[in-house]
């Protein structure tokens, strides 16, 4: 039997218990799965149902607690109940703890609520493992899944101590595995690493009486603990075979909560392990990829092949890749294979920000419609020290192209970052201003420094002191601060100088927190072209409110900036073009009239338009990042502006 605890989201089946499956099932293993993540929303619902509308849990606590609070470990926390931890001491100190964070005070009051309620919960969890007599029981543990799948197998355990108790997951990765392994005895085996080769052959060997050593597995033998430390083989993509997620979905179908999912649900979906950026430039604040950064992924035609037979088999079209990162070759090999299946796809993708931008609209045409990027600042010197491989104006260039296309842009604002140059914030806070009409972050947050980082593994050659696991973990774990420290993923830390970011970041926080809040499709900042003029309508928040009509020389160079061009560059256009008339002071003079106006974005020699046409247009123009030759120029603006030369140029706002 395969499990899947809380906090594991509930508006998608698990991919990883989905996989495994269908692994097992193939080496001719019998195989249960179990949701008790939907079971345990459902259960916190119907038993609040009859409280006060205020003091209720709902779908939205439980999102709360498993996605925006598992940096204070709230999910944790809250499963952390006998036999597991019966210390109403710990419980208060860990109440405290939390209540000194930004947690609301009206989901810590909930959060109790549901630690009170979890112990029955566990128990009916409980009766239905064993009337399936499973003699084998594994669970997958990332972030918040550690101590709710801890306590229900130490209850499994003391109930049948025969059954075998299986632990795998990002949790467990490296020494946390080990840990897990040593701190907690009814835990029997760890798996380190990819299990889709380990695992059956783990099954097979003990239905024989024993468990042979395989790279990564933790296990005891004859009272003995043995840990392999060998990373076994990166699995090849194509033969990860396609998840099961038959019983996510009988059990959504029971579910009481099932039609609040069901407009949220997702399926999730896997190309590619690894980060083909991270293997060579990996970025300073990551901890993922702990094991395996090698990146891989599935060939085209099986991915396509896969994603369709998911769609028909469940009757769903909004899919999640949990892929790191895209692989670039999916461009050309994938999207058009999933625009021409004719299924109208809404997939989510994670990104790097140096995409093309005839990347964004190959993703519209083929339903990539939500995708999460790398951006973390506007800052090309910070953005340096991360080892992002991306600048500022890429940043704000692929945030304008995904609202040109319509494809929804996910990012975070990260800060905080060793060595950081402090006068850059009140240069990105003016920057922001400019940038109110395009999406803003989801979150605005200060580095963590994560178990894998490069801050974790090498903090005094970036200038960090790392000053032990996060608060909670203790709180959280019966535990000395040894087994405490190989089993968390999250560490406080201080800066070197003394530095303190909150103390320089005060106008830029207020300039994010008011474009969040101000944010609407209303407040535009676009362009529509007409014959020999570009009128361009600006109503973004917190500016004045402008018309602009630029006469047809001055569209010109404007449209050519979509990607970033100097002055230079956009002069040679026009001379090619046949416009001798205006030289290249008066064109670096225009840019310089649009970047004060707030239209242009200027980094270096590059500017960068800001607006965002009204009615894009249908096809590519051009397969370059940046304008680089007069040709690539010709063909930019003569497909964005198809318009005869006026007679004469004009500026004017209105």
């Amino acid at each position: 039997m395969l499990i899947n605890m809380p906090w594991a989201r509930v508006d998608r089946p698990s991919i990883q218990l989905g996989i495994l499956q269908s692994v097992l099932m193939r080496a001719g293993i019998r195989t249960e799965v179990r949701s008790f993540n939907l079971d345990f929303l459902d259960y916190i619902v119907k038993v609040t149902a009859d409280l006060p509308v205020e003091d209720r849990i709902c779908l939205n606590d439980y999102c709360e607690v498993g996605e925006d609070n598992r940096i204070v470990g709230l999910g944790d926390w809250i499963f952390a109940v006998a036999p597991f931890q019966d210390s109403s001491e710990r419980d208060e100190q860990y109440l405290n703890y939390v209540s000194s964070t930004a947690t609301p005070g009206e989901l810590l009051a909930k959060a109790v609520r549901m630690h009170e309620l979890v112990r029955p919960f566990l128990d009916l969890c409980v009766e239905d493992v064993l009337s399936m007599s499973p003699r084998i029981v594994g669970f997958t543990t990332t972030f918040s899944q550690n101590v709710p799948s801890l306590v229900l197998a130490k209850l499994i355990k003391s109930r049948d101590p025969s059954i075998h108790i299986v632990f795998g997951g990002s949790n467990c990765d490296g020494p946390m595995g080990e840990a897990l392994h040593r701190v907690f005895p009814w835990v029997d085996t760890v798996v380190r690493g990819e299990a889709e080769r380990v695992l059956p052959q783990l099954i097979k060997d003990l239905s024989n009486g024993g468990v042979r050593p395989q790279p990564g597995l933790c296990f005891r033998e004859n009272g003995q603990r043995v840990v392999i430390d060998q990373v076994g083989s990166n699995i090849p993509m194509d033969d990860v075979p396609l998840p099961n997620y038959d019983e996510f979905f009988e059990r959504l179908d029971r579910s009481t909560s099932g039609a609040e999912i069901r407009p949220h649900l997702v399926i999730p979906f896997e190309s590619a392990r690894g980060c083909w950026w991270g293997a060579k430039k990996h970025c300073t604040f990551c901890g993922l990829n702990g094991s395996s950064m090698a990146f891989r992924s599935k060939s085209p035609e099986l991915l396509v092949d896969e994603l369709v037979a998911l769609a028909r088999k469940y009757s769903q079209l909004n899919f999640s890749a949990v892929d790191n990162i895209i692989d670039m070759r999916y461009f050309r090999d994938v999207l058009p294979k999933l625009r021409d299946t004719g299924c109208d796809f809404r997939i989510f993708y994670e990104t790097k920000a140096n995409l093309k931008k005839e990347h964004v609209r190959a993703m519209r045409q083929a339903g990539v419609m939500i995708i999460q990027i790398g951006i973390e600042s506007f800052s090309t010197p910070i953005l340096k020290l991360m080892e992002k491989g991306a600048t500022a104006l890429q940043n704000i260039r692929l945030l304008k192209w995904c609202s040109e296309f319509g494809v929804r842009a996910e990012w975070n604002f990260i800060y905080g970052f060793p060595h950081e140059p402090i006068e850059e914030y009140d240069r990105m806070a003016d920057l922001v201003k400019s940038l109110t009409h395009l999406r803003p972050p989801d979150f605005f947050s200060k580095i963590e420094v994560e178990r894998f980082s490069p801050h974790f593994e090498r903090p005094h050659e970036f200038g960090l002191k790392i000053l032990g696991p996060r608060g909670f973990y203790r709180f959280v774990y019966p535990c000395d601060e040894k087994a405490c420290t190989d089993l968390a993923y999250i560490f406080d830390y201080a800066h070197e100088d003394g530095r303190n970011p909150n103390h320089y970041l005060t106008k830029l926080r207020e300039q994010v927190d008011y474009w969040k809040n101000e944010f609407s499709v209303d407040q535009v900042l676009e362009w529509r072209r007409g014959p020999g003029f570009l009128l361009i309508r600006d109503r973004r928040p917190g500016l004045d409110k402008y018309d602009y009509s630029l006469g047809d020389t001055e569209a010109r160079i404007y449209l050519a900036c979509d990607e970033g061009a100097t002055a230079m560059d956009v002069w040679k256009l026009l001379r090619a073009e046949g416009n001798t008339t205006v030289s290249a002071e008066e064109v670096e003079d225009f840019l310089d009239e649009m970047t004060a106006a707030r239209l242009m974005y200027k980094e270096d020699e590059l500017y960068l338009s800001l607006a965002v046409p009204k009615n894009p247009r249908p096809t590519s123009v051009s397969s370059e990042t940046q304008i680089e030759s007069q040709a690539r120029f010709a063909q930019l603006t003569r497909q964005v502006l198809e318009a005869p030369p006026a007679t004469e140029s004009r500026f004017t706002r209105q």
